[in-house]
């Protein structure tokens, strides 16, 4: 890797604020960066094991009793609590698993893997992810489109971007907000 520095020139353009990345090391902070995690590769264990686990019965827990709850109609409840276990499966759950984060320290290897969680079967689907997005189109867009494009036109989480058409349309700016607001709700 070549270090990375701007030139003289390329310095002075700079904008006020901005001058210390002339001077930035981007080899020792590529360094300091792999050490830091070969260090916290080597403290998971067990205790991440539990945390998934409490994890888990927490989200279960809040499906039980959205599911229990449904007969009394429709309340607060229910919508409170099958949210919390949808949203807690995907993104404390789903998403560090679709990362890897268990892939060394889990016992279970033929669960707790990035390539192997709620792949094979509707019942691991169902047990592991109860999402409409499929893990498979998941791991594609979150971990390679978007991890890899951070900020960029190509990431399709960048909201900017995706707002762009909004921004240009010709439309009181209520509608634009209410736009907004149901996209938050549903996205």
């Amino acid at each position: 890797m070549c270090r990375k520095t701007v030139t003289d020139k390329g310095a002075s353009e700079l904008k006020k604020g901005d001058e210390w990345i002339a001077k930035f090391d981007l080899n020792a902070f590529a360094t300091d960066v792999r050490e830091l995690g070969e260090t916290l590769e080597k403290q998971q264990g067990e205790a991440d094991v539990k945390h998934l686990n409490k994890m888990i019965m927490w989200s279960n827990m809040c499906a039980l009793v959205g599911f229990v709850t449904m007969g009394l109609g429709v309340n607060i409840v229910s919508i409170a609590a099958l949210s919390t276990w949808t949203f807690s499966r995907w993104t404390m759950i789903a998403h560090h698993t679709c990362h890897g984060g268990y892939d060394r320290c889990h016992p279970n290897k033929k669960r707790w893997n990035r390539f192997k969680f709620a792949i094979g079967s509707l019942w691991r689907r169902l047990c592991d992810w109860f999402d409409w997005m499929m893990p498979e189109a998941w791991n594609v867009e979150h971990n390679n489109r978007h991890h890899y494009c951070l900020s960029e036109l190509d990431d399709p989480d960048l909201v900017e971007n995706n707002l762009a058409d909004l921004r240009g349309m010709s439309i009181p700016l209520i509608a634009k907000y209410l736009y907004v607001g149901v996209s938050m709700m549903t996205w």
